[in-house]
């Protein structure tokens, strides 16, 4: 089973984040979505991981901490943006 933070991001492109959560959980190929995820290397803040990388049972296995899902690359890429920025401004 994957590890999901409590209250994780769903991009606007996702209709039903819950449906999508358990088809992951399951093992199951969902195409067109991206997790974001914290990075393991102290160079990156992020990861986007296409989901179906997941179906590699050896990276499902170590797969970090799932902060978000969006619907494409484009909706992954801003939603780290937007991410990076509000951190920016709370400082």
């Amino acid at each position: 089973m994957l590890k999901w933070k409590k209250d994780y991001l769903t991009g606007e492109g996702i209709e039903d984040p819950e449906k999508i959560k358990n088809k992951l959980d399951a093992g199951k190929y969902v195409h067109g979505i991206y997790l974001l995820t914290l990075s393991d290397n102290p160079s990156n803040l992020f990861e986007i991981i296409p989901a179906a990388m997941l179906l590699q049972k050896s990276y499902y296995r170590i797969c970090p901490e799932i902060i978000g899902m969006a619907k494409g690359k484009d909706e992954a890429l801003e939603m780290v943006c937007s991410l990076v920025q509000e951190t920016y401004v709370q400082r």
